[in-house]
């Protein structure tokens, strides 16, 4: 205890000898205001944009608030000193033909809050932060070039992070005319881009990039402004270094997007889109937000009502992918892409997994973590499915527009939503929590049946460790299997016209086909084939050709699908297979060679009428066990036999989850 006392007056001491280091730095009349100037910005600097897409996003969202377009984006560029590959940025500009700014606005942009959207958040614009918390996050140094009419100089306002004093008050100083740079000149020369009002945005000297090289930085902005723009293309020329942005859509129903495929092509399916009314309102008792959905005009509530924080509609959009669209690896139970564009797909789903919060057309953030603790459920937010891997291959989108801010918790950056509990609940009371987990078990499924059918058992070319273990056994008791003289007439049908038809193939003479058969069942007179026999038995024996003792195990019963393919999952199959095929051959043995022929029927009845079914019930038994097991830990997913069953006796092909076309409908 003493020494617990010692370390808390230790950490008080230390704590009081930084208070007053900190205060002894501060100039005599310190004014204190309400932000200390160097360090707020230096925290600025470190937070907020997670890369440099989503900070240039900000002032691509300026640029279009401000009605331009035509957006290029465009570097300056050095020789890369840090042992890489390839031109590193040295500047990045973002040029609009937008409306431009008067000197007295270009001076009020870049200071936070100067924007001209915080009263009227009808399109992208809302918190007046975007251009200088977006900047001093990529660069120390930022200057603005911007005119309204061709004959006006272009006014330069700069906001320089090293010559903001750590105390005292901050002003950004007055725009002063000056020549846009010459990389910026030069470029507008070069593509003959008029600019009769604009304003271009220079970022100098940039610390923060995500890639410091140009080829590498150009790929990252063309790809992100795609899928974050992908609604507000059309009529917008947006360009990074010559490349002009094509939408992307993370859900791949936009028919005029990059990597769309139809759906009847084997394209994304839309499960469902839904459209929600909604109101938000205050509670003055408690302060908080309440969202309610509204089922009729009547309930459309007074425009005077202080209560009413915002109305609008919600939509939400779900689509479902076919195995192979999307495609990462064959591990993944996906056994081969779709076509050439399913790894880029896959590229796309790996960072975009959850739901897409879009809002006034432009994307805000990815939220990939649902209310799922007892206490959310209980409170009615929903039972959503936890995201795994499955959830690559579905999407979903929630579009909405700056009146329901509030609902959503937007951040003063636009990089993040919050979306406030009755959000959840409203989604819940339209049942899409059981769809998106609808969705989730159909992916699982149809990708363990796809691992499933990857690793079908096949016949082996060559005697099997099994086959040639009977073959060891007959020898020892010194006894090969010999056909039952009630079966004789049969096999020697059996041979001869094997015979026959290996003579006509090969072109060999019908005695040498005869002696190459003989020869073939010799060396293997045991095998292990497959069929797929819908409700037929679980196996089958033959005698091949008239000499070979041949078992056929059936693929389409329940004794395969739930315990002969399990085995054939696990990491060290070959000694389990074996057994089960041992003892398999030698039932079949003991029902072929039997000499009595009712005693053989016996065996057969049995083997097909009671065996069979009893497997089947057991097995199928086992299987919706583990599968209830399964889905209670939200594991891998065991498809039941029955189910597996019912499908292979139905569809041939890859299986694909089924998409509800009823909106309604999981």
């Amino acid at each position: 205890m003493t020494e617990v006392f010692t370390m808390i007056n230790r950490s008080l001491k230390k704590e009081w000898e930084l208070q007053d280091a900190a205060i002894a730095e501060l100039p005599e009349g310190y004014e204190f205001p309400l932000f200390s100037a160097r360090q707020a910005i230096e925290s600025q600097r470190r937070s907020a944009y997670r890369t440099t897409a989503a900070a240039g996003q900000e002032i691509v969202d300026n640029a279009i608030e401000a009605a331009a377009d035509r957006i290029h984006v465009i570097f300056d560029r050095v020789e890369n000193t840090r042992g890489k590959k390839g031109e590193a940025v040295s500047k990045i500009a973002f040029i609009d033909n937008g409306a431009g700014m008067r000197p007295e606005m270009l001076r009020f942009a870049l200071s936070w809050g100067g924007g001209t959207r915080f009263q009227h958040p009808d399109f992208l614009g809302r918190f007046g932060f975007g251009l200088p918390n977006a900047s001093v996050n990529q660069t120390r140094l930022v200057r603005v070039y911007s005119r309204r009419r061709r004959q006006d100089p272009w006014m330069v306002g700069t906001l320089n992070v090293d010559a903001v004093d750590v105390s005292g008050k901050v002003n950004i100083p007055a725009p002063e005319a000056g020549d846009l740079p010459d990389f910026v000149a030069a470029y507008l020369k070069r593509t003959d881009v008029n600019l009769e009002h604009s304003t271009v945005v220079v970022w100098l000297n940039p610390d923060h990039l995500t890639y410091r090289t140009a080829a590498n930085l150009k790929q990252h902005l063309v790809d992100h402004f795609g899928v974050v723009y992908r609604y507000l293309l059309e009529g917008l020329e947006l360009v990074v270094e010559g490349v002009r942005v094509e939408p992307v859509d993370p859900l791949f129903l936009m028919p005029n997007a990059r990597y769309y495929r139809a759906p009847e092509d084997g394209g994304a399916q839309k499960a469902w889109t839904r459209v929600l009314p909604v109101v938000l309102r205050d509670d003055p008792a408690t302060g908080e937000k309440h969202l309610e959905k509204l089922d009729n005009e009547h309930q459309l509530p007074k425009a005077d009502d202080p209560a009413v924080l915002g109305v609008g509609t919600i939509t939400v959009t779900a689509a479902a992918f076919p195995l192979g669209f999307a495609w990462g690896a064959p591990s993944e139970g996906i056994p081969k892409p779709l076509d050439e564009q399913s790894k880029a797909r896959w590229e796309i789903r790996k960072t975009r997994r959850g739901i897409s919060f879009v809002r006034a057309g432009r994307e805000i953030e990815i939220v990939d973590a649902f209310p799922r603790s007892a206490r959310d459920t209980a409170s009615g937010l929903g039972d959503w499915p936890l995201l795994q891997s499955y959830a690559y291959h579905w999407g979903v989108e929630v579009s909405f527009p700056p009146e329901l801010d509030q609902a959503f918790g937007i951040t003063n950056d636009k990089q993040a939503v919050r979306p406030i509990e009755d959000f959840w609940r409203l989604l819940a009371k339209e049942e899409f929590d059981e769809k998106l987990r609808w969705l989730n078990t159909e992916q699982r499924k149809a990708r363990h049946e796809t691992r499933q059918k990857a690793k079908q058992a096949k016949a082996s070319d060559t005697p099997t460790a099994a086959e040639r273990a009977m073959a060891a056994a007959d020898m020892a008791r010194g006894q090969r299997p010999q056909v039952p003289d009630h079966r004789k007439e049969e096999s020697d049908q059996k041979k001869e016209g094997a015979a026959r038809k290996r003579a006509e193939v090969t072109k060999e003479k019908l005695d040498e086909a005869r002696k190459a058969i003989e020869q073939e069942a010799r060396l293997r007179p045991y095998k292990i084939d497959y069929e797929e026999v819908a409700n037929g038995p679980f196996y089958r024996p033959e005698w091949v050709n008239g000499v070979q003792v041949v078992v056929w195990i059936n693929r389409l019963h329940p004794f395969y699908t739930t315990l002969y393919q399990s085995v054939l999952g696990l990491r060290d199959s070959g000694l389990a297979k074996d057994a089960i095929d041992a003892v398999l051959l030698c039932l079949a043995r003991a029902e072929l060679t039997t000499p009595n022929e009712q005693t053989q029927l016996f065996y057969q009845t049995q083997r097909e009428d009671v065996w069979s079914s009893d497997i089947r019930r057991v097995m199928q038994a086992l299987a919706a066990a583990r599968t209830d097991e399964a889905e209670e830990e939200d594991g891998e997913y065991d498809v039941t036999s029955a189910d597996s069953e019912a499908k292979n006796q139905t569809q041939a092909g890859t299986p694909s989850p089924v998409v509800p076309t009823d909106p309604s409908a999981p």
